[in-house]
């Protein structure tokens, strides 16, 4: 807990504990393809994605990231490289994380050679009952997915194909009853490569000849996802652009395209690929209000390191909210660090909610106060509580769960303690949050939680 415990944050944390929960983001693929790839050495499967950065930016090399990462490598061989490293990074809120799926999910207390080899026998036996388990345990009732684009292994190929939507298309990607997938935007606007025209055409069954012919080929695509399950767009260009998206006109953007069809040699590359780029991005908006589809834009930190959070901040997208004013946007992340940006938006834009996946774990205090203006200044009805926003490791998505629920109960205590809250109010409060909101935002179904 991130304040001095109190009657009142014992209270709300108890019954926060026990809401059911929309974890409103995450890459996880479902068990039968996690299970194939996800590690079974200690060190990487608790140190996955988020807690190698804070490794990383405490100063290793390279080389003892790789090592850290290695599917070869023994634990004995990494724990040398391992402990120095986390030493100094232990206290983060990635840390966190990984010290919260020990305690919780591993039943180890502490962090020690010794201990490491009974999460690797829990790790070596898991199956797909253990996997969906801790999705159950932990009382999430329906997951939000982006899964259809190929997972960081796979990076090198995103430009030229996507083999998990194929097999989407094809019905040959199982998911659980409460997974609910979204449709992966960005590759199909960053269009680099005659390669990649020509794989959404065979996609589609067109031969795409034209830009009028790639976009109907890709609306023909999007209605497909959606009747088979697809609830959302998901667009994460943060990474590798500003978000400022600018109204090209439709011949600019065609004769950027037209290089690729004339030439399959020819490349595109950034900038000079913007035109087409923001052009195409604004269709998938128009696509985005005739099918009725939400869509969920990355704002703010960026996993990994070094990138450039400026080009991220939402406030840039203050053109795309205003001209798509009727099609529903979900800003992650709470924006980090740009609090107030993303205050303004959720407060001044009917078609903006702000949802807060993943940054209890970058910025627990952040988040937190995040929480607390929110309720002063956006309506509640506006805020989605969670989401673990992981591949592959349900356990560290559920571990997310326990520092999010932490951080929302401080919150809503500190409200109530100061007047602005009712106790009962904060409990309804964080039961929207959780649940209600998305639930509602994402046409999910599922009976409303009352309190």
């Amino acid at each position: 807990m991130l304040r001095k415990p109190s009657s009142v944050s014992k209270r709300l944390l108890d019954r926060i504990i026990h809401m059911p929960v929309v974890d409103c983001h995450e890459h996880l693929r479902g068990p039968d393809r996690d299970l194939e790839v996800s590690p079974t050495e200690p060190i990487s499967a608790l140190t996955l994605l988020y807690t190698i950065s804070d490794l990383w930016a405490s100063g290793a090399s390279e080389q003892e990231i790789s090592l850290l990462q290695s599917a070869e490598a023994s634990t004995d061989e990494k724990w040398p490289v391992f402990n120095r490293l986390w030493a100094g990074a232990e206290h983060t809120a990635y840390a966190r994380v990984t010290k919260l799926a020990l305690k919780e999910v591993f039943g180890v207390d502490k962090l020690t050679r010794e201990s490491l080899n009974r999460v690797a026998e829990q790790l070596a036996t898991r199956d797909r009952s253990n996997y969906l388990s801790v999705i159950q345990d932990a009382g999430i009732k329906a997951v939000v997915a982006d899964m259809l684009f190929p997972p960081p292994w796979e990076r090198s190929i995103r430009y030229y194909a996507s083999p998990a939507l194929k097999e989407f298309l094809e019905g040959e990607f199982p998911l659980p009853d409460i997974w609910h997938p979204v449709f992966n935007l960005p590759y199909y606007h960053e269009i680099r490569t005659r390669e990649f025209i020509d794989f959404v055409g065979a996609l589609a069954g067109l031969n795409i000849t034209s830009m009028e012919g790639y976009e109907e080929a890709m609306f023909e695509l999007v209605q497909r996802s959606k009747n088979l399950g697809v609830i959302a767009f998901k667009d994460q260009s943060a990474y590798r652009r500003v978000i400022a998206y600018d109204l090209p006109t439709r011949s600019e953007a065609e004769a950027i395209f037209n290089r690729l069809l004339i030439d399959p040699r020819n490349q595109l590359a950034w900038p000079d690929a913007k035109p087409l780029d923001d052009y195409l991005f604004h269709q998938f908006m128009r696509f985005a209000r005739e099918l009725r589809l939400p869509v969920q834009l990355h704002t703010g930190h960026m996993a990994l390191i070094r990138n450039r959070v400026d080009k991220s901040n939402a406030v840039h997208l203050a053109t795309v909210l205003e001209l798509h004013s009727e099609v529903q946007f979900d800003l992650f992340h709470g924006n980090w660090p740009y609090m107030g940006d993303i205050l303004f938006l959720g407060k001044n834009y009917p078609n903006v909610y702000l949802d807060l996946c993943w940054v209890y774990m970058i910025d627990p205090l952040y988040a937190q106060e995040l929480l607390k203006r929110a309720v002063m200044t956006v309506p509640h009805a506006k805020i989605f509580g969670f989401g673990g926003d992981y591949w592959i490791a349900p356990e560290l998505s559920a571990a997310h769960l326990i520092l999010a629920r932490e951080v929302i109960a401080g919150a809503l205590a500190d409200l109530v303690e100061s007047g602005w809250l009712q106790e009962e109010e904060a409990v309804r409060i964080a039961a929207d949050w959780l649940f209600n909101n998305p639930n509602r935002f994402y046409n999910l179904g599922l009976p409303p939680y009352e309190v």
